[in-house]
């Protein structure tokens, strides 16, 4: 009877091992599997803490950028400035030097005149000399004496002269012709001092005007340098933006003039191509320009705040891209500023469309395309930060922006 308790007992206390053994594991796997999730949670908490850190600071960033472009806009209008006061004061050199040198020629003019006058005096004072000559051997002495007592001194002879009464009216009239003679020269000379005067009051002028124009150079030359070190970190912090982001953005162009001869070329093409031969024009619906829809920058605005003409399609390099709507090339060219590789289309009905950064260019000016036509391969050329499709939609013959999503369907 004992053996048989024995055995129950045994039965019972291996039964209750089991279970505290199996109830053990159950609760250390429990115990990890919640450690496991604390240890979760815990990552989780800090990578959201890491995700708000990096939001804070791409907002820091983003405001930092557009403190960045209003200041390189500002140093572009003063550039601008600068540039139009350059150009005024070149212009006022220009017109001083010219004056100086028509001056110069005057007074060149005058001392011949004065050569001139003095030789016709000259010529009429030998012929006074040889009547004088003619009373002394006449015996005229008494006149001779009243001119010659003053000395050798033309002036004083001649205004002696003048009060000479005894003498003939031949005399007289050569003396008159002296007195003019010399009255013109004295009025040449003093015109000759008057230019030079003139002439050293415009170079003074002139010197003074040139420092203000180096000072100016100076200036916009500085003014550059400012403006090439700002634009590059704001292309820099554009470039650190996107690779923490999906979004796409131009670089800044510094170079308004190079801008402002684009945008000129771009109008005489659009308004001088002809297509080479029959095309249909458009209906004025524009479809998407590729197959992918992402908008990684809207027009007017990049989410930073920039100016950006037209909407960015984000794609990668390669991408087919098509022509939105009927009509003709009228550029399929580079530029090493702006667009890169970039193809233009008249549509007619006063809608252009512009097709920016692409890697190759399938078609030529002149040729007639149809709506969804194969026109290039996106890419990433000029000044760009990724690949993507920019696309831009213009009206008039001034090719004036608009917001291309009115037009896409």
């Amino acid at each position: 009877m004992e053996s048989k308790f024995f055995k129950i007992l045994c039965v019972i206390f291996s039964v209750a091992l089991i279970f505290s053994a199996t109830f053990t594991a159950e609760a250390a796997s429990k115990s990890d599997l919640q450690n496991e999730k604390n240890k979760i949670e815990n990552e989780i908490s800090a990578s959201q803490k890491k995700i708000d850190s990096l939001k804070a600071e791409k907002s820091q960033q983003t405001e930092y950028l557009n403190a960045l472009q209003e200041k390189i806009n500002l140093i572009q209008d003063k550039l601008d400035n600068l540039e139009g006061q350059r150009d005024s004061l070149q212009r006022e050199i220009d017109a001083i030097q010219q004056k100086i040198e028509k001056t110069e020629a005057e007074i060149e003019e005058s001392q011949r005149n004065i050569d001139r006058k003095k030789a016709e005096f000259k010529e009429v004072y030998e012929v006074y000399c040889q009547r004088l000559r003619a009373m002394y051997i006449s015996g005229n002495v008494s006149t001779l004496e009243m001119l010659l007592e003053t000395g050798m001194d033309m002036s004083a002879i001649l205004t002696r002269a003048e009060m000479v009464k005894q003498v003939s009216s031949q005399d007289k009239e050569t003396l008159d012709q002296l007195m003019i003679k010399m009255q013109e020269i004295e009025k040449e000379r003093q015109i000759l001092s008057q230019k030079k005067l003139e002439l050293n009051e415009d170079k003074e002028v002139l010197d003074k005007q040139k420092a203000e124009l180096q000072s100016s150079i100076d200036e916009i030359a500085a003014s550059k340098k400012e403006l090439d070190a700002e634009a590059a970190e704001a292309n820099a912090l554009i470039r650190s933006l996107d690779s923490k982001t999906t979004g796409i953005m131009e670089l800044i162009e510094t170079d308004r003039k190079k801008l402002q001869q684009i945008e000129n070329e771009l109008r005489n093409a659009n308004n001088s191509v002809k297509p080479s031969g029959e095309y249909q024009a458009g209906t004025g619906q524009l479809g998407y320009p590729t197959s992918w829809r992402h908008i990684s920058a809207y027009y007017p605005r990049y989410p930073s705040g920039g100016y950006h003409s037209g909407v960015d399609f984000d794609c990668p390099t390669g991408t087919p891209v098509y022509a939105s709507d009927s009509g003709y090339v009228t550029v399929a060219g580079w530029t090493n500023t702006g667009f890169g590789n970039y193809v233009m289309i008249n549509h007619g009905n006063g809608i252009t469309t512009l097709y920016g950064h692409n890697s190759r260019v399938v078609v030529s000016a002149g040729q007639a395309v149809k709506k969804g036509q194969l026109i290039a391969y996106s890419g990433a050329t000029g000044n760009v930060t990724g690949p993507h499709v920019h696309f831009e939609v213009r009206l008039g013959p001034n090719l004036t922006r608009t917001n291309p999503l009115n037009y896409l369907r």
